[in-house]
């Protein structure tokens, strides 16, 4: 029995994406849901570790034209982002440069009062080096198979009406 490069790359594609979905899911986060009055401010804190990409998703469920605004500060109050948020759900990311006390505030900037629920995490980019490169070998498997089998296909074209 022979394996083919396609079935080794859809395996291995598979594994990589599989891979990469449990180490994002592990990742160091806090989840949390307030509701916030007009003008109201809450904050949540994390300490993320070393360097890299953090990441925050804020989900209105009952989104009815309210906006918030939100800014990520670090340890000691430089605002690294800020961003307003006008949509029932949004994800954004944002660079840290070292370790420590990381602090998402959001404020309701809307008339009426807000519920929200919130993620705040790191995405650990670096433990996603793995998996990533693990898919793309999958991925670029997958593209030889194909290729080597549609290069040796040939379409009937049909003989020019000569008269």
């Amino acid at each position: 029995m022979r394996i083919s490069p396609l079935r080794i790359g859809l395996v291995l594609a598979a594994i990589g994406i599989v891979a990469m979905i449990i180490i994002f899911d592990s990742n160091q986060k806090v989840i949390s849901s307030v509701i916030l009055e007009r003008e109201e401010t809450s904050s949540v804190n994390l300490n993320l570790r070393d360097g890299g990409i953090g990441y925050y998703k804020i989900t209105i469920p009952d989104f009815d034209g309210q906006m918030v605004f939100v800014q990520i500060e670090d340890d000691i109050g430089n605002v690294i982002s800020d961003k307003k948020i006008e949509t029932k759900m949004s994800v954004n990311y944002f660079d840290f440069q070292s370790g420590g006390k990381y602090t998402l505030k959001v404020t309701n900037i809307s008339e009426k009062p807000t519920g929200l629920q919130i993620e705040f995490g790191n995405t650990d980019v670096s433990a996603l080096r793995i998996p990533a490169v693990v898919l793309g070998i999958g991925v670029m498997l997958i593209l030889f198979s194909v290729y080597k089998r549609l290069r040796n296909y040939s379409t009937a074209q049909p003989d020019e009406n000569i008269s």
